[in-house]
């Protein structure tokens, strides 16, 4: 009988224990929730000691144990069918406390670490909530678990918006810190990489930019900015980091990025991290030499010295380009001749070879019909160059007649890009100008039917900076030239230019003031002070008549631009003639002039 109660007061301790641990960590998760929701409201007033930094930089560290363990509950409620068994409520209340625990808990760290900055507000935002609502349901579904398990459909429609909750916060999760497209990017690089000729390659575009971006741009993108630097745009490049720019020629080893790749990869600033894919040697220098070189953004390979060190290394990533097998007779030699006039040259590519280009020249007195007229010799124009040529909408089927085209130029056209769709009967070209158009990005689409393509300049077009990354994800094959925003760049204006010869005048002179920035004005005074940018006078592009001895000074605005250095000259006015003038001490023999000056 003692032993009896002995054993009967012992399961009753453990059990009190049991409710008393359990109460306990409910209770922790309930703060947690809580604190989750204060924080996220009076995020921005957060100010966190150095402590908390470390709790918020366990998150990725942690982050997995609440994935793990809602999957099991999930699997757990929604297939284990003994309900009558103590043990089945038992293990499922286990694994939903600790859910509802380890998801309050990383929630919380991960609020922490969001603290710090450098990541796109936007995907943190979506990972932030997606992160809070997981917990959120772990904690519902445990606190509500007895109602939820009397209906079957209760726990599918838990189940299922646990799961969404949970693989929303990874997939925002995974992009902040890994960047876009992160999973399936080996497979997909391999896949969309266009193939460059060697004539045609750039030195960072082909060379660099892919270094770049597969060692380096993890960390240093739009969506996670490490050290505040991003690294996915040349003004972004340019504008370097918290610590400063990346490069300097004048610096040791040519600045700070070059600096921290040569640590030893133990040391804590050694770029890339460790951990992290190292860069190869070759590698290395590809970066040293370009940096060296002058870090030029739009430089081609095939344009530097035979014997410059980054240009045999690139050499040795692209393969000439092959001379194109043309299966096409040639065209008569008299059309040709005929077709030559004033405003259009019709010349072979290369000797001996039946491809043809055209190049147009006149704008006022191009036609449609001089296109329309070369439709005897359609089959052989392989270059179509239409630059700055009145070339409307309408003209984009005829030039889709010229079937064998590899290369077409319509910069600085009337082109609108509504009937782009036009050219996808040229499945040979490879190049396509856009540059200097009013072509929109909806436009573009349509030439993700041209197999061939490779290249597509839209300097200066409808296309947004925003729609640019989008665009190059629709046509991964092509290789796109947007040319420089430099949004980020605050750059230096050139200093006005003063044009007048005569500095010294008897009544008065002309003089003009000249700026060549697009909406960049040219202010100045005639009184020797520096001008400045709302007060002093404004030079419209006409003369300024000056009738009075002064010091002219001038310079350059712009807004979001460094204002120019200050351009001087000084005028003169002439007060009495002489009527002569002699040498008070006489002049060096070898030396001899032409004698005095009448005025």
């Amino acid at each position: 009988m003692e032993f009896r109660e002995n054993l009967s007061l012992q399961i009753r301790t453990r059990d009190l224990k049991k409710i008393y641990r359990n109460t306990v960590l409910y209770n922790f998760c309930l703060a947690g929730n809580s604190l989750l929701l204060f924080l996220t409201i009076m995020g921005a007033h957060m100010q966190l000691p150095a402590w908390l930094q470390v709790a918020g930089r366990m998150h990725p560290l942690l982050l997995h144990f609440p994935i793990v363990l809602l999957t099991l509950s999930v699997v757990w409620e929604t297939t284990v069918q003994a309900k009558g068994n103590p043990l089945y409520y038992r293990t499922g209340n286990a694994l939903l406390l600790a859910t509802a625990v380890s998801a309050a808990a990383v929630a919380v760290m991960g609020l922490f670490l969001s603290n710090e900055g450098g990541y796109d507000e936007i995907n943190l935002f979506r990972h932030k909530w997606s992160g809070i609502t997981t917990s959120l349901l772990a904690f519902g579904w445990y606190a509500f678990r007895e109602r939820i398990r009397q209906s079957k459909i209760s726990g599918i429609l838990v189940a299922v918006g646990s799961l969404a909750s949970v693989t929303l916060a990874g997939h925002f999760g995974a992009t902040l810190t890994h960047g876009e497209n992160y999973l399936l990017a080996p497979i997909a690089s391999e896949k969309q990489k266009p193939l460059v000729p060697l004539e045609d390659a750039l030195v960072f575009q082909d060379l660099v930019r892919p270094i770049l971006q597969e060692k380096c741009m993890s960390c240093h993108n739009a969506a996670k900015s490490k050290g505040d630097l991003n690294m996915e745009t040349e003004a972004s490049l340019l504008k370097g980091g918290k610590n400063g720019v990346l490069w300097d020629s004048t610096a040791a080893q040519f600045g700070r990025m070059m600096q921290r790749i040569h640590l030893p990869i133990s040391e804590k600033e050694h770029m890339p991290p460790k951990g992290k894919p190292q860069l190869t040697e070759k590698e290395v220098s590809i970066l040293f030499h370009w940096i060296k070189s002058g870090a030029n953004f739009h430089q081609k390979i095939v344009d530097m010295p035979d014997t410059d060190t980054l240009r045999m290394l690139a050499t040795e990533h692209f393969k000439p380009q092959e001379e194109d097998q043309y299966s096409f007779s040639a065209a008569d030699e008299s059309t040709i001749q005929q077709l030559n006039n004033d405003y259009r040259v019709v010349h072979p590519l290369a000797l001996h070879s039946p491809a043809l280009a055209v190049d147009f020249y006149g704008v006022a007195a191009f036609k449609s019909e001089y296109l329309q007229e070369l439709k005897g010799i359609k089959e052989q124009v392989v270059h179509l160059n239409l630059n700055k040529m009145p070339v409307q909408d309408a003209d984009a089927k005829t030039i889709a007649m010229f079937t064998n085209l590899r290369k077409l130029n319509l910069s600085g056209t009337q082109i609108t890009g509504a009937t782009l769709g036009e050219l996808k009967q040229l499945q040979a070209l490879r190049q396509l100008s856009l540059s200097g158009t009013s072509v929109k990005a909806a436009n573009l689409e349509a030439l993700g039917e041209l197999p061939n393509l490779s290249g597509l300049y839209l300097w200066n077009t409808g296309v947004s900076e925003q729609e640019f990354a989008d665009l190059q994800a629709r046509l991964p094959g092509v290789r796109l030239e947007s040319g420089f925003y430099g949004k980020d760049v605050v750059a230096k204006l050139n200093a006005p230019i003063i044009e007048g010869d005569e500095q010294v005048f008897s009544s008065s002179t002309k003089v003009r003031l000249k700026n060549y920035i697009k909406g960049a004005v040219v202010r100045y005074t005639l009184d020797g002070t520096t001008p400045d940018s709302l007060h002093s006078p404004v030079s419209s592009g006409d003369s300024i008549t000056i009738d009075k001895t002064c010091l002219l000074t001038a310079k350059t605005f712009l807004p979001g631009w460094i204002s120019s250095d200050v351009a001087t000259r000084d005028f003169y006015k002439t007060g009495f003639l002489p009527d002569s003038i002699w040498l008070k001490f006489p002049p060096n023999p070898q030396y001899k002039g032409r004698g005095p000056k009448r005025w």
